[in-house]
């Protein structure tokens, strides 16, 4: 059973002076990587085509021109000197931040914010794979929570998943640049901008044990072009899954079903637990993967702005810590529904 709602209300009053802190500061940071990196890009541009404009120039003007320059550098050494010294207070805070939010919301649960993900379980998982490994892709670790359900204990993980032939500046030049200096700039965090998935990843070991695998991915995903979708498709390629058609409209409106045992699928997606899981998934308002395989629940969600860190768009009122609080009790209570 979901354990019951916290006030979320009262207890953002209780915290309103250290979000205030941080909307602020995130504001500061804010501007100064807009300059930063604006800079940045504009530079880059100079090196490509500043020889053209100079070239015509005479004597006076490159030298007042190379002076601009050197004036220039050291107001950017300065900016960035801010930039990165705000960045990292933004990090402790946030991380205090989270912390104290775990305290209050799960007093159970543990929050290690040095905490690694396991390339095993994300591998298994096969929720960003085709192959139970991971060569080629880099794993990045925010954080991590553990969380008593029962006598289990669920690790629940913020994390970064980074191709590595996308980190190839000789190779994608025009990609790598975008991800590392635009990105940041039309809004995305900044150490999330080399990955292709950035969010919410957690595994469960039940009682129960699931013969091959069954896997679950929003309905959409084929649609698109992107990252998780041609994974999908790979998936579907290389170990024969299956495309299970279920008798539940609603449950098929929300979740694609993929097995390599279709039996199996529709012995684990029963009725109930397909009500059950659609019931889940719109309170959880956010597109979920999920995947059985062994003894094991896997399930990831994409957050942008990080499962362990608080959102920009909920950071002024209850809403961060009503939508941290969901997603944690949808964990807990997606891995009961399995016993």
């Amino acid at each position: 059973m979901s354990a019951p709602t916290p006030d979320f209300k009262e207890l953002s009053g209780r915290m309103r002076r250290q979000l205030t802190r941080i909307a602020r500061l995130r504001r500061v940071v804010r501007m100064l990587l807009v300059i930063v990196y604006s800079t940045t890009l504009l530079w880059f541009a100079f090196c490509l085509f500043g020889g053209y404009l100079l070239a015509s120039a005479d004597y006076a003007t490159n030298v007042q021109t190379s002076q601009y320059i050197l004036y220039g550098f050291v107001v950017f050494c300065v900016l960035h000197f801010a930039f990165m010294r705000g960045l990292q207070s933004l990090g402790e805070r946030e991380t205090a931040l989270m912390g104290r939010i775990v305290g209050e919301l799960f007093p159970e649960a543990r929050f290690n914010p040095a905490g690694t993900v396991h390339r095993e379980a994300l591998a298994t998982s096969r929720l960003f794979s085709e192959s139970t490994s991971l060569a080629g892709m880099e794993a990045t670790s925010y954080g991590r929570l553990e969380i008593p359900v029962g006598e289990r204990t669920m690790q629940v993980c913020d994390v970064g998943i980074t191709p590595l032939h996308g980190r190839d500046l000789a190779a994608n030049p025009l990609t790598v640049l975008y991800r590392s200096i635009v990105r940041p700039i039309l809004g995305a965090r900044v150490e999330s901008t080399m990955h292709t998935f950035r969010g919410m990843f957690g595994y469960c070991r039940t009682r129960r044990e699931f013969r091959g695998y069954v896997l679950l991915l929003p309905d959409h995903l084929e649609n698109r072009v992107g990252y998780l979708a041609q994974t999908v498709q790979r998936i579907r390629q290389k170990n024969g899954a299956k495309f299970v058609h279920l008798e539940d409209p609603e449950f098929e409106s929300l979740f694609a079903v993929y097995a390599d045992d279709e039996v199996e699928a529709r012995m684990v997606l029963t009725p109930a637990m397909m009500r059950r899981m659609t019931e889940l998934r719109r309170s959880f308002n956010r597109d979920l993967m999920i995947s059985f395989r062994g003894d094991t629940l896997y399930f990831a969600s994409e957050t942008p702005d990080g499962f362990l860190r608080p959102g920009r768009k909920s950071l002024g009122d209850e809403r961060l810590l009503e939508q941290f609080w969901r997603e944690i009790d949808f964990c807990r209570t997606l891995e009961s529904e399995m016993e």
